[in-house]
Protein backbone atom coordinates (compact mmCIF):
# COMPACT_ATOMS: atom_id res chain seq x y z
CA UNK A 1 0.00 0.00 0.00
CA UNK A 2 2.65 2.28 0.82
CA UNK A 3 4.33 1.71 -3.15
CA UNK A 4 0.61 2.86 -4.11
CA UNK A 5 0.78 6.09 -2.50
CA UNK A 6 4.14 6.95 -3.75
CA UNK A 7 2.37 6.04 -7.42
CA UNK A 8 -0.53 7.52 -6.63
CA UNK A 9 1.25 10.57 -5.60
CA UNK A 10 3.65 10.95 -8.89
CA UNK A 11 0.61 9.89 -10.75
CA UNK A 12 -1.26 13.23 -9.29
CA UNK A 13 2.05 15.47 -10.33
CA UNK A 14 2.26 14.32 -13.67
CA UNK A 15 -1.79 14.67 -13.92
CA UNK A 16 -1.35 18.74 -12.94
CA UNK A 17 1.49 19.32 -15.29
CA UNK A 18 -1.10 17.31 -17.90
CA UNK A 19 -3.69 19.74 -17.09
CA UNK A 20 -1.94 22.84 -17.12
CA UNK A 21 -1.09 21.95 -21.36
CA UNK A 22 -4.61 20.61 -21.58
CA UNK A 23 -6.14 24.01 -20.19
CA UNK A 24 -3.77 25.54 -22.74
CA UNK A 25 -4.80 23.87 -25.88
CA UNK A 26 -8.49 23.99 -24.96
CA UNK A 27 -8.18 27.49 -24.84
CA UNK A 28 -6.54 28.03 -28.00
CA UNK A 29 -9.59 25.88 -29.93
CA UNK A 30 -12.75 27.32 -27.27
CA UNK A 31 -11.34 30.65 -28.81
CA UNK A 32 -11.78 30.36 -32.75
CA UNK A 33 -14.77 27.55 -31.61
CA UNK A 34 -16.82 30.44 -30.05
CA UNK A 35 -16.81 32.23 -33.02
CA UNK A 36 -17.74 29.13 -35.04
CA UNK A 37 -20.98 28.68 -33.11
CA UNK A 38 -21.94 32.85 -32.79
CA UNK A 39 -21.80 32.54 -36.36
CA UNK A 40 -23.76 29.50 -36.98
CA UNK A 41 -26.63 31.10 -34.30
CA UNK A 42 -27.34 34.01 -36.22
CA UNK A 43 -27.23 32.60 -39.78
CA UNK A 44 -29.87 29.90 -38.35
CA UNK A 45 -31.86 33.07 -37.24
CA UNK A 46 -31.53 34.83 -40.76
CA UNK A 47 -32.19 31.62 -42.55
CA UNK A 48 -35.80 30.08 -42.82
CA UNK A 49 -36.45 26.23 -41.44
CA UNK A 50 -37.22 25.45 -45.01
CA UNK A 51 -34.09 27.34 -46.41
CA UNK A 52 -31.81 24.32 -48.46
CA UNK A 53 -28.72 26.21 -46.43
CA UNK A 54 -31.17 24.92 -42.63
CA UNK A 55 -29.58 21.69 -42.43
CA UNK A 56 -25.90 22.60 -43.37
CA UNK A 57 -26.03 25.71 -40.46
CA UNK A 58 -27.80 22.68 -38.24
CA UNK A 59 -24.88 20.33 -39.18
CA UNK A 60 -22.23 22.81 -37.47
CA UNK A 61 -23.78 23.85 -34.87
CA UNK A 62 -24.67 20.47 -33.78
CA UNK A 63 -20.66 19.83 -34.13
CA UNK A 64 -19.59 22.55 -32.31
CA UNK A 65 -21.41 21.78 -29.39
CA UNK A 66 -20.16 18.17 -29.68
CA UNK A 67 -16.26 19.41 -29.97
CA UNK A 68 -17.60 21.89 -27.04
CA UNK A 69 -18.61 18.70 -25.31
CA UNK A 70 -14.63 16.74 -26.17
CA UNK A 71 -12.72 19.41 -24.65
CA UNK A 72 -14.23 19.29 -21.55
CA UNK A 73 -14.64 16.28 -20.97
CA UNK A 74 -10.42 16.35 -22.03
CA UNK A 75 -10.18 18.60 -19.23
CA UNK A 76 -11.82 17.09 -16.75
CA UNK A 77 -9.92 13.72 -17.59
CA UNK A 78 -6.62 15.28 -17.52
CA UNK A 79 -7.17 17.67 -14.72
CA UNK A 80 -7.58 16.83 -10.99
CA UNK A 81 -10.62 17.85 -10.64
CA UNK A 82 -11.74 20.58 -7.31
CA UNK A 83 -12.85 18.33 -4.84
CA UNK A 84 -15.60 19.48 -1.90
CA UNK A 85 -14.75 16.84 0.56
CA UNK A 86 -17.03 15.64 3.19
CA UNK A 87 -18.17 12.84 5.20
CA UNK A 88 -20.68 10.96 3.55
CA UNK A 89 -22.10 6.82 3.97
CA UNK A 90 -20.20 5.40 1.02
CA UNK A 91 -23.26 2.49 1.49
CA UNK A 92 -26.07 5.30 1.09
CA UNK A 93 -23.97 7.06 -2.47
CA UNK A 94 -23.98 3.45 -3.63
CA UNK A 95 -27.92 2.39 -3.05
CA UNK A 96 -28.12 6.41 -4.34
CA UNK A 97 -26.06 5.99 -7.79
CA UNK A 98 -28.68 2.55 -8.31
CA UNK A 99 -31.73 4.70 -7.95
CA UNK A 100 -30.68 6.69 -10.49
CA UNK A 101 -30.16 4.06 -13.12
CA UNK A 102 -32.67 1.93 -11.96
CA UNK A 103 -34.71 1.70 -15.45
CA UNK A 104 -31.64 1.18 -17.63
CA UNK A 105 -31.41 -2.18 -14.91
CA UNK A 106 -35.01 -2.72 -15.38
CA UNK A 107 -34.93 -2.44 -19.42
CA UNK A 108 -31.56 -4.84 -19.39
CA UNK A 109 -32.82 -7.49 -17.00
CA UNK A 110 -29.85 -6.49 -14.45
CA UNK A 111 -30.25 -8.01 -10.83
CA UNK A 112 -28.29 -6.19 -8.54
CA UNK A 113 -26.73 -8.29 -5.46
CA UNK A 114 -25.50 -5.98 -2.21
CA UNK A 115 -22.65 -7.06 0.38
CA UNK A 116 -22.50 -4.31 2.28
CA UNK A 117 -20.46 -3.66 5.72
CA UNK A 118 -22.07 -3.47 8.98
CA UNK A 119 -22.82 0.20 9.88
CA UNK A 120 -22.66 3.72 8.45
CA UNK A 121 -19.05 3.89 6.97
CA UNK A 122 -18.31 7.00 6.47
CA UNK A 123 -15.71 8.81 4.17
CA UNK A 124 -14.53 12.11 2.93
CA UNK A 125 -15.13 12.17 -0.73
CA UNK A 126 -16.87 14.51 -3.19
CA UNK A 127 -20.11 13.20 -2.56
CA UNK A 128 -20.89 14.90 -6.40
CA UNK A 129 -17.23 13.40 -8.42
CA UNK A 130 -17.46 9.93 -6.51
CA UNK A 131 -21.12 9.40 -7.68
CA UNK A 132 -20.47 9.57 -11.01
CA UNK A 133 -16.92 7.05 -10.60
CA UNK A 134 -19.81 4.88 -9.00
CA UNK A 135 -22.54 5.55 -11.97
CA UNK A 136 -19.53 5.18 -14.64
CA UNK A 137 -18.35 2.04 -13.58
CA UNK A 138 -21.98 0.76 -12.42
CA UNK A 139 -22.95 1.56 -16.59
CA UNK A 140 -20.09 -0.22 -17.98
CA UNK A 141 -20.91 -3.35 -16.42
CA UNK A 142 -24.39 -2.98 -17.44
CA UNK A 143 -22.95 -2.37 -20.56
CA UNK A 144 -21.50 -5.85 -20.42
CA UNK A 145 -24.74 -7.60 -19.88
CA UNK A 146 -26.87 -6.59 -22.44
CA UNK A 147 -28.69 -9.91 -22.45
CA UNK A 148 -29.23 -9.44 -18.92
CA UNK A 149 -27.41 -10.50 -15.88
CA UNK A 150 -26.02 -10.05 -11.89
CA UNK A 151 -24.62 -6.56 -11.01
CA UNK A 152 -22.96 -7.36 -7.26
CA UNK A 153 -21.73 -4.32 -5.26
CA UNK A 154 -19.28 -5.40 -1.97
CA UNK A 155 -18.39 -2.99 0.53
CA UNK A 156 -15.25 -3.62 3.65
CA UNK A 157 -12.89 -2.13 5.47
CA UNK A 158 -8.92 -3.00 4.87
CA UNK A 159 -6.71 -1.67 7.23
CA UNK A 160 -7.11 2.49 6.04
CA UNK A 161 -9.04 1.88 3.08
CA UNK A 162 -12.90 1.15 2.80
CA UNK A 163 -13.28 -0.54 -0.47
CA UNK A 164 -15.89 -1.16 -3.02
CA UNK A 165 -16.15 -4.15 -5.59
CA UNK A 166 -18.61 -3.50 -8.07
CA UNK A 167 -18.74 -7.05 -10.59
CA UNK A 168 -20.78 -8.46 -13.41
CA UNK A 169 -21.47 -11.44 -15.11
CA UNK A 170 -21.09 -10.29 -18.43
CA UNK A 171 -18.29 -11.14 -21.58
CA UNK A 172 -15.21 -10.33 -19.87
CA UNK A 173 -12.49 -7.66 -21.18
CA UNK A 174 -10.08 -9.22 -23.39
CA UNK A 175 -6.52 -9.44 -22.15
CA UNK A 176 -4.76 -6.46 -24.32
CA UNK A 177 -7.61 -4.71 -23.71
CA UNK A 178 -7.11 -4.39 -19.76
CA UNK A 179 -3.46 -2.57 -19.78
CA UNK A 180 -5.55 0.25 -22.07
CA UNK A 181 -8.97 0.53 -20.33
CA UNK A 182 -8.16 3.69 -18.31
CA UNK A 183 -6.43 5.23 -21.16
CA UNK A 184 -8.12 8.39 -22.47
CA UNK A 185 -10.08 7.70 -25.89
CA UNK A 186 -9.98 4.18 -25.36
CA UNK A 187 -13.04 2.23 -25.77
CA UNK A 188 -14.91 -1.15 -26.88
CA UNK A 189 -17.87 0.70 -27.46
CA UNK A 190 -19.12 2.24 -31.09
CA UNK A 191 -20.99 4.82 -29.74
CA UNK A 192 -18.03 6.03 -27.05
CA UNK A 193 -16.07 8.70 -26.50
CA UNK A 194 -13.57 6.55 -24.14
CA UNK A 195 -13.27 9.22 -21.44
CA UNK A 196 -15.93 7.55 -18.67
CA UNK A 197 -13.38 5.27 -17.05
CA UNK A 198 -10.40 7.51 -17.55
CA UNK A 199 -12.09 10.42 -15.84
CA UNK A 200 -13.14 7.53 -12.81
CA UNK A 201 -9.47 7.21 -12.93
CA UNK A 202 -8.51 10.51 -12.31
CA UNK A 203 -10.76 11.23 -9.61
CA UNK A 204 -10.52 8.21 -7.54
CA UNK A 205 -6.68 9.16 -7.56
CA UNK A 206 -7.65 12.82 -6.74
CA UNK A 207 -9.25 11.48 -3.42
CA UNK A 208 -5.98 9.69 -2.60
CA UNK A 209 -7.31 6.33 -3.70
CA UNK A 210 -6.93 3.33 -6.38
CA UNK A 211 -9.01 1.21 -8.97
CA UNK A 212 -8.25 -1.72 -10.72
CA UNK A 213 -9.74 -3.81 -12.82
CA UNK A 214 -9.75 -7.91 -13.36
CA UNK A 215 -11.25 -9.86 -15.77
CA UNK A 216 -11.75 -13.17 -16.99
CA UNK A 217 -13.27 -14.24 -20.32
CA UNK A 218 -16.73 -15.29 -20.48
CA UNK A 219 -16.63 -15.07 -16.30
CA UNK A 220 -17.29 -10.76 -16.14
CA UNK A 221 -15.72 -8.21 -14.99
CA UNK A 222 -14.82 -6.98 -10.94
CA UNK A 223 -13.54 -3.10 -10.57
CA UNK A 224 -12.24 -2.53 -7.11
CA UNK A 225 -12.24 0.83 -5.81
CA UNK A 226 -10.30 1.66 -2.67
CA UNK A 227 -10.66 4.97 -0.52
CA UNK A 228 -8.47 6.26 2.24
CA UNK A 229 -10.53 6.61 5.25
CA UNK A 230 -7.76 9.01 7.25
Amino acid sequence: MQKDRKETSGFSERLAFTGRIAASIAHEIRNPLTNVSLSARQLKEAFSEDSPWARHIEIIARNTERINFLITEMLNCARPPKLNMQAHDINGILDGTLDSIKAKMTAQKVRVRRTFCCGSPEVKVDREQITRVFSNVMINAMDAMPEGGVMTLETDRESDFFVIRIKDTGTGIPEEDIIRIFDPFFSTKSSGIGLGLSITYTTVVSHGGSISVESQKKAGTTFTISLPTQ
